[in-house]
């Protein structure tokens, strides 16, 4: 494969990376020494300065040593930290290098699976194993997987298309933002952990909601002081103090126990949620904060990020989400024990968390499900556009209104390596035409449908597309081509094709602009009925202005090109056999294919039956 440029910038970025780790490491050892030299000191002048009659001097200089070596841990910590982002990245770049090489990546965690009735991710190879998401996944937060699942299951209106295909284009440009923003992923948030729980809570109404819940918190704040101030100042006067400023401070105090009492009932189930399942909304600050900042040019890529907040009145999602997390940060002192538990008593800790969360919800809550959305479209948007920068000879396609029509010049699969990918061109210039695509066996005729639908699938979504070009319509991306029955269901193979069949025509029949792609029709059936019905079904779906293609192992179907005035186009894919060896081109080439080589082989694999062995 002939090299290019983005691979050999990512290249060359790896090795800065590589660098740049290596000299932290080299640090990261030298001070991992130096602490231990220096616990090692400040301990001996620990154990000496107490043990001996020393000047008070020398406690200074005690003082001192342990200073440097709790400095000296807290930079190690920082450049520890450094170096586990520097790695980050690293896998970062080998990814995106990966698929430079054609070499699929392995998942990320938390990948989603193909659903079994969904109208063509399993038969594309849509979802899960060595998949199209697999080969453009480069979310690290649920939003952004699901979003970047629900363009590839569903198609978007051309307005949409061209929309995400502007902000693609911008990004597949901006490396050091993709990169920075899957790093920050990586280290700041769990991709298997839904955001939804986090969206839902902030969307709860208020807990204090009444008036006499608000004038409770406003007494809180007026009593804690006072009660503090009036228990200082009697402890200090002592017996000096008159009796009754003495007991001053009981009177606030007994107050705020009832404010305890009838707020901090309220808001401690709030406050338990909050610790245990909250804690890690802050963590997307860092991803938000670096969208914030990136001067994007596209109109979509500057809506999203002005739904973050920014160039409006209020805060923008990353200094809302920043003291989200300094508030859980006093939350968390409810796992403390006794020292809670008089912060709880002495400071109304859970009132003024309480309060703050409400505050945090009420000013930003109605905001926080929007902010999550925008950062799944931009991880999506963030993805496609790492393909696009991967593969550069790939094409932006033109998806325009009108009748139903699709035409793709050089077009392959995306999963094939470029060595080993052959392209073809196809043509269905309106409603109503297909292909019947005829070959031997292992030619390439499923692969051909796969190609056309993943086509048509991709650019449907918004990402460039394995061709030289690529002009269509809006399209209902509708297969049947992988089938399987079910014991647990009791459905047979053949009733299991119908049913996938009845999908394709009764979406149809609905008015949808169909693109069929199904492979050996009724393959599991008698050869006259398999071809009465297959041909049914074809005629059925282009009268409904279907298009699509179709293999067949029927020659008998080839004589649809006339009886359909030309709507059915015949192609073929063929062997090409040299010195008794079979191979394959992959071109697909106009008419019927006039060869076959099922015979040909089961001889190859060692079948030597008697029948077979002269034919």
């Amino acid at each position: 494969m002939s090299d290019s440029a983005s691979a050999s910038a990512l290249r060359s970025r790896r090795e800065t990376l590589a660098t740049l780790e290596r000299a932290l490491a080299a640090r990261s050892a030298r001070l991992s020494g130096l602490r231990g030299v220096l616990f090692l000191v400040a301990i001996a002048a620990l154990i000496y300065a107490a043990t001996r009659d020393v000047p008070a001097y020398a406690w200074v200089l005690v003082a001192l040593a342990w200073f440097v070596f709790f400095a000296i841990v807290a930079v190690h910590g920082g450049l520890v930290t450094r170096e586990t982002e520097v790695k980050s990245r690293i896998g970062i770049v080998d990814r995106w290098l990966e698929r430079t090489q054609d070499k699929l990546p392995e998942p990320l965690p938390s990948s989603p699976a193909a659903d079994p009735t969904h109208p063509y991710a399993v038969d594309l190879d849509v979802f899960g194993p060595s998949s199209v998401f697999q080969l453009l996944d480069d979310t690290r937060t649920v939003p952004g997987t699901w979003t970047l699942a629900a363009w590839l299951a569903m198609r978007a209106s051309p307005q949409e298309i061209a929309a995400r295909q502007e902000a693609v284009r911008e990004l597949s440009t901006r490396v050091a933002f993709r990169e920075d923003l899957a790093a920050l992923g990586v280290s700041g948030s769990s991709r298997g952990r839904s955001v939804e729980p986090l969206v839902s809570w902030a969307e709860l109404p208020p807990v204090l909601g009444t008036g006499l819940d608000r004038a409770l918190v406003r007494a809180a704040f007026v009593l804690v002081p006072l009660t503090i101030v009036l228990f200082t100042v009697a402890t200090i006067m002592g017996d000096a103090a008159p009796a009754l400023l003495r007991r001053a401070w009981y009177v606030p105090f007994g107050l705020q126990l009832v404010v305890l009492f009838l707020v901090g009932g309220k808001v401690a189930p709030m406050l338990a949620k909050a610790a245990s399942k909250e804690s890690p909304f802050g963590r997307y600050k860092g991803m938000f904060a670096r969208i914030e900042a990136e001067p994007f040019e596209a109109p979509r890529l500057q809506s999203l990020r002005e739904s973050l907040g920014v160039g409006k009145d209020t805060r923008p999602a990353s200094q809302e989400l920043a003291s989200f997390e300094r508030i859980l940060g006093f939350v968390e002192l409810r796992n403390s024990g006794l020292v809670y538990l008089a912060a709880n008593i002495i400071l109304l800790w859970d009132v003024f968390c309480g309060y703050a969360l409400e505050h945090f919800r009420a000013r930003a809550g109605k905001n926080v499900r929007g902010w999550f959305k925008s950062l799944g479209e931009i991880e999506a948007l963030s993805s496609m556009g790492a393909f696009a920068y991967e593969h550069p000879t790939y094409s932006y396609p033109v998806v325009e209104e009108g009748p139903p029509c699709f035409s793709a010049e050089n077009l392959g699969h995306p999963l094939i390596p470029s060595d080993r990918r052959v392209g073809n061109s196809v043509e269905l210039p309106g409603p109503g035409h297909s292909l019947l695509v005829t070959g031997s066996n292992m030619s390439g005729k499923s692969t051909w449908l796969r190609s056309m639908g993943l086509a048509a699938v991709l650019a449907q979504a918004g990402a460039p597309v394995c061709a030289k070009k690529l002009r269509m319509t809006p399209l209902s991306v509708r297969t049947s081509m992988r089938i399987s029955d079910s014991l647990e269901h009791g459905v047979s193979h053949f009733y299991a094709e119908l049913e996938k069949l009845k999908s394709v025509v009764d979406a149809a029949d609905r008015g949808e602009p169909v693109f069929f792609l199904l492979d050996e029709v009724l393959h599991g059936t008698n050869s006259r009925e398999r071809h009465i019905g297959a041909r049914a079904v074809v005629v059925h779906l282009l009268q409904k202005s279907a298009i699509g293609a179709v293999t067949s192992h029927d020659l008998a179907l080839a004589d649809m090109a006339e009886t359909t005035n030309g709507r059915v186009v015949n192609v073929h894919f063929k062997e090409l056999v040299h010195e008794n060896k079979m191979t394959f081109d992959y071109v697909l080439s106009p008419g019927v294919v006039s060869t076959t080589n099922a015979l040909r082989l089961m001889k190859i694999v060692g079948i030597a039956v008697k029948g077979i062995e002269d034919e």
